[in-house]
Parts: C-alpha cells; sequence; structure tokens
C-alpha cells in the first residue's frame, strides 16, 4: 500500500467518524420548540462535522484512483454529508416539515391511507402515494413518511444523476465527483417556487434530473450491455449505421421500437409515464425537453448524416409516449385548465407584472433591513456561476456546431429552447411568481451542464500536464460556493424566511381548538386562516369540497391587528389563533413590520377579546361583542 493510499484512507475514516457523530449530534439535540432558523439551532458540533466530512470527501474524491473502493467511499462520504444538510429537520426531530402546502399534501396522504379518497381522484398522486407506502412500510406517521420522502429519497436520486448525467456529457470519469459537488449545491431550490419540503412540482424538478440522464444514456445506448452494432457506433460518434435504402438514412421509427425492447428504453418510458404523476405541469417541461430533442435528432438524420447525432436512437416513441400519458390524465381536472386558462388571460389582460411584484418585495426588504441585490446574491449567486459555466461550455458546443463529443450537448441545449420560452412567456405574465418554478426546472440541465464544464477544463489542462492544478481549480471553486449553497437550502432568515418548522404542539394546539370550538364561530389568524391545519386534521379533500370550516382562509387585517379594533371588524364571533411561531416571524424576523409586538401585547386587554384556549406555542382567543 502506497504512502497516498494510507493518507486517504486515513483521511476517510477521520472524515467518516466526524460525519458520525455530527449525526448523532444533530439526532440527540431534538427541536423543543418553534425554530426560526434550523441553522442557528443546530449545534455547532454537527456543522463542524457535516464540514470536516464534506471537505475530506471531496479532496479524496479528486484524488484517488476513479472507480477505486477509496474513490467510492469519498464520494459516498461527500454525499452522506449533503443528504445530512437537507434531511436535518429529519434529524433534529421536527414534528414536520412544511407549514404551507406541504400540510395540505399530508392530510391528502392520510385520507389516501384511511382509504378516504381515491389517488386516482389527486391532479398529482405520485408524492402522496409514496409517503403511504413508506408509512406503512416504515410503520411511521405519515409526517414522518412524509419528511422521508421530500428529505432523502428524491435528494438522493438528484445526488446521484447528475453526476452520471455530467459524466456523460463530459465523457470523463473526473466528470463525476465534480457533478457531485454540483448537485450538492441543488441549485434548483430557491426558496421562491422551488423548495427542500414537500411541493410535488419541487420534487418532480429534482426527479427530472433523473429523466434527462435517462433520455441521454437511451441515445446512446451507454446502458444497454450487448447493444447492437448501430448503439455501440453512437456512443463513439462514427460508424455503419443502419441506412433505410430507400431515401440513404438511418430506418429512425424501426430502430426507436427496437430500442424499446431495451432496459434503458424500457425504464424511460416507464419513468417518462410516471413523473405525470409526480406533477403535470413539469412533466409537459419534460415533454418539451424530449420533444425538442427528437426534433434535433430529426433534423440531423436527414440533413446532417454524417454527424453522431443522426446514429443515435431517437426519441420519438418517448415523447409520444409521455405525451399520450399527459393528455389522457390531465385535462381530467378542471385545476389543471384553469391553470393553462389563466396564463393565457393573463398575457392579454393588465395586472401585477413580474417587474411590478419584484419592486414591490424590493421596497418590502428595504423596510426589514435587506435589499433585491443581496437576497439575489443569497438565493441565485451560485445559480448565476453555474448558469456561466454552461454557458460557455454551450457556446464550445455551438462553435463545434456539436460534431461528436458535443452531440449530447446540443441534445440539452435543445431541449432548453422551448422550456426558456415558456419561461419568458410566464414571466410576461401576471402568474404571480410562477417563473421562478420554470428557472428551478431549467436549473437542472444547467447544473450538469456546468458539472461537464467543469469536467472538460479539468481534462483540458491534464492533457497539458497541468492536472493537479485543473483539479485544484476546480476543487476550490466548488468548496468556495458551497456554504452558500448550503446556506440556501432550507428557508431562514439569511433569506428572509422563516424556518418551515411545524412542532407537535401546534399540531395538538390546532386540534384541541378544532374539537373543542363552537360551532358556527369561524376563526382568523394572522396572514390568513388555518386552512392548512384544516387539511391536515380533517383531510384536505373533505376540507375543500364538504367540511365548509368557519374561518377557512380569514385572515386578520394588519390595520385590525394594530388597531385591537377586533369587535368593530369583526361583529360576529370569532376564535383568533396565535402561535410561537407567529409571533418569531413577525416580530423576531420581520421586526413588527405588518404586525408589530404591540398587537401582540395588546391582545391581552382589548375589549372584548377573551384567552380561553393555552398550549404550548399555541394561543386561542375569541372575540364577542358583549365581552362574554
Amino acid at each position: 500500500m502506497s504512502t497516498t493510499d494510507r493518507v486517504q484512507k486515513l483521511a476517510l475514516l477521520a472524515g467518516s467518524v466526524a460525519l458520525t457523530v455530527a449525526v448523532l449530534a444533530a439526532h440527540n439535540s431534538p427541536a423543543t420548540a418553534y425554530e426560526l432558523s434550523i441553522y442557528a439551532s443546530t449545534p455547532t458540533l454537527v456543522w463542524g462535522g457535516v464540514a470536516a466530512a464534506f471537505l475530506t470527501g471531496a479532496l479524496v474524491a479528486f484524488t484517488a484512483r476513479v472507480r477505486s473502493g477509496v474513490w467510492g467511499a469519498a464520494v459516498g462520504l461527500v454525499g452522506g454529508a449533503t443528504l445530512t444538510v437537507f434531511g436535518l429537520p429529519l434529524l433534529r426531530g421536527y414534528e414536520f416539515y412544511g407549514v404551507g402546502d406541504s400540510l395540505s399534501h399530508v392530510g391528502w396522504a392520510r385520507e389516501i391511507a384511511a382509504g378516504a379518497h381515491d389517488p386516482t381522484n389527486l391532479l398529482y398522486p405520485g408524492v402522496h402515494s409514496l409517503t403511504v407506502f413508506v408509512g406503512r412500510v416504515a410503520d411511521v406517521p405519515m409526517t414522518q413518511a412524509n419528511m422521508v420522502v421530500a428529505l432523502v429519497a428524491i435528494p438522493f436520486v438528484f445526488l446521484l444523476f447528475v453526476p452520471l448525467a455530467a459524466e456523460l456529457i463530459a465523457a470523463t470519469p473526473r466528470a463525476y465527483p465534480v457533478g457531485l459537488l454540483v448537485a450538492a449545491l441543488f441549485v434548483p431550490i430557491n426558496n421562491v417556487s422551488v423548495h427542500p419540503n414537500t411541493h410535488p412540482a419541487s420534487q418532480a424538478i429534482l426527479l427530472f434530473a433523473f429523466l434527462l440522464y435517462l433520455a441521454l444514456a437511451y441515445t446512446t445506448g451507454a446502458l444497454d450491455a450487448g447493444r447492437r452494432d448501430e448503439s455501440r457506433d453512437s456512443v463513439r460518434g462514427r460508424g455503419d449505421r443502419t441506412h433505410n435504402s430507400a431515401r440513404g438514412r438511418p430506418d429512425s421509427t424501426a430502430s426507436s421500437w427496437r430500442a424499446l425492447g431495451t432496459g434503458t428504453g424500457l425504464l424511460l418510458v416507464l419513468a417518462s409515464a410516471a413523473i405525470v404523476f409526480v406533477h403535470p405541469q413539469q412533466a409537459l417541461n419534460v415533454a418539451l425537453v424530449l420533444a425538442a430533442i427528437a426534433v434535433a435528432q430529426f433534423f440531423a438524420r436527414r440533413f446532417a448524416a454524417d454527424r453522431a447525432l443522426a446514429a443515435h436512437r431517437p426519441l420519438y416513441v418517448h415523447t409520444a409516449v409521455l405525451l399520450a400519458v399527459f393528455l389522457a390524465w390531465t385535462p381530467r381536472f378542471d385545476r389543471a385548465q384553469g391553470a393553462f386558462t389563466g396564463t393565457i388571460e393573463s398575457l392579454i389582460q393588465s395586472g401585477a407584472t413580474a417587474g411590478g411584484v419584484v419592486s414591490q418585495r424590493s421596497a418590502s426588504l428595504t423596510v426589514v433591513g435587506g435589499s433585491l441585490p443581496e437576497l439575489f446574491a443569497k438565493l441565485f449567486g451560485v445559480a448565476t456561476v453555474c448558469s456561466a459555466l454552461a454557458a460557455g461550455l454551450l457556446g464550445v458546443g455551438l462553435y463545434r456546431r456539436y460534431r461528436d463529443t458535443d452531440a449530447l450537448v446540443g441534445y440539452v441545449a435543445a431541449g432548453l429552447v422551448p422550456v426558456i420560452g415558456v419561461f419568458l412567456v410566464v414571466l410576461a405574465s401576471n402568474a404571480g411568481d410562477m417563473y421562478f418554478r420554470y428557472h428551478g426546472f431549467i436549473m437542472v440541465p444547467v447544473s450538469i451542464l456546468a458539472a461537464a464544464a467543469l469536467a472538460r477544463a479539468w481534462t483540458w489542462a491534464a492533457d497539458r500536464g497541468a492536472a493537479r492544478a485543473g483539479a485544484a481549480i476546480v476543487v476550490v471553486l466548488l468548496l468556495g460556493l458551497a456554504p452558500v449553497g448550503v446556506a440556501a437550502i432550507h428557508p431562514s432568515p439569511y433569506v428572509y424566511q422563516p424556518t418551515k418548522h411545524v412542532t407537535a404542539a401546534e399540531l395538538n394546539g390546532f386540534g384541541s381548538a378544532f374539537d373543542y370550538r363552537e360551532d358556527g364561530v369561524e376563526f382568523t389568524g394572522l396572514r390568513g386562516g388555518p386552512r392548512r391545519f384544516v387539511d391536515y386534521h380533517y383531510g384536505t379533500e373533505r376540507a375543500r369540497t364538504t367540511l365548509s370550516f368557519p374561518g377557512y382562509r380569514d385572515g386578520i387585517p394588519p390595520g385590525v391587528f394594530v388597531a385591537g379594533n377586533y369587535t368593530d371588524a369583526f361583529g360576529d364571533p370569532r376564535y383568533l389563533v396565535l402561535t410561537e411561531r407567529d409571533y418569531e416571524r413577525e416580530v423576531g424576523l420581520y421586526g413588527g413590520f405588518r404586525y408589530p409586538e404591540s398587537g401582540f401585547s395588546a391582545l391581552e386587554t382589548a375589549p372584548g377579546v377573551n384567552h380561553v384556549r393555552a398550549s404550548d406555542g399555541v394561543n386561542v382567543y375569541v372575540v364577542r361583542e358583549d365581552d362574554a
């Protein structure tokens, strides 16, 4: 055993011990109350252990012999450290993670598990069905099962297939550790419209890395052992293609149907169909990418038969299958039709444009001590660097006209065109911040291209006798970006957002308030009614169709909260529920911008307001005009 091998193994041993200590420290320091920031509340020992493991794994992965046991252990260490950060809410014993849409999705999952709701009547039952599966197999509550799916399983898929896709594009094993470090940045997560917690659109976006890898691997036949001659030739980008004797070009239709019998072809069909059930909107984006690649293949076969693209397996059938499943499933739901018509109407009607929304939020940020450039740097700084690297690779490919080794880069470039077009359309509409979903989707191939660009730069340096210098530059760049990316994975005051922590006391407090409420008396709360907790406790489908819960969406206007004139504002009796999370968010994070501390203090003495229920973190008041 050489000295280098011995040092690398000792380093990995130390890194593994550090990661083990970090995981145990996180598990042994569970959250006891609402945490405004999971970063600040997690013990320093955890962060030290994760950093040591990540740094050690990265350095060994870049220096060890590729595909060796030491290299594999280093890659595993980097992945383990990354998943530890992503899965912190689960490790730290959070009752649940995701106070908004996520609670509603758990409400659906609980209904499905209880047999009260048919998943085929849900627009996107994929994440919910997987939650039920994990809950039953592991015998854990749906809240825990849901966090396993969103915080462990799907991020793991992203971490696995981004480096594989980068390696396929760059055509060098050096791309795998580079791709892993880029994947660890989780660039698609922007915490505006793409989130780490349960949010089917976000999970579908992360799963797109798997689908894109399958599409690229299928076209080249890279995964199919015993593949036909044309598949081997397509990997090399040359050679004896089977031609249609009448036209003198590849028989694309026949080869497409034959290749469906391969493992990769069949898996791509199944995965393409499955993404529709995770989130149809993102499935349509995937269909646009596959269709664009198929169009590029079509024209390459007819007008550039000497290029590698013409020898690849076409994606015609896969694109057709995905569109067929999408069209068979999605139009059944009014919500999908409404989203499409709403976007079209927003383009022809006046309303809040993207610029107006940004301007409004910029003003709010200034009030709480932040600025738009600062927030942009925190949320999108890493994405900007990756976009520049990807653009450089696309530019080189365009200069070479996407020949031979640049063929797969050409596919990704073609796939980006329609999605960027839709992004610009949505950006021009007044569809809220929906365009950030498209930004997150686009960042998946951008991350892959960025990793491939860095790997090719490293290879270029190695070919000129500067392999160590090239590796050092790549490692320093990615390790420098890592803290910026990690700090923006979970929402926190760092990005002017509260964490999505939901405590057991909060769930129980709302449950008790619902159980002992007086019939007909409406509820209210800050920034909206208790609808997410209603969805969780009663089931989302029931809450939205048959329950008619009083005050489901009703919120307290900021002016009423400041003035304390509840009886004048409401008239009818009203339950007012305030939580520790409300106070920490409004006072601790936003400094009382809309709901000041004085409003919380005045509740105890406000006319007609009585404190009727108190528990850890949840207080229930009743507003009655007669002060009864």
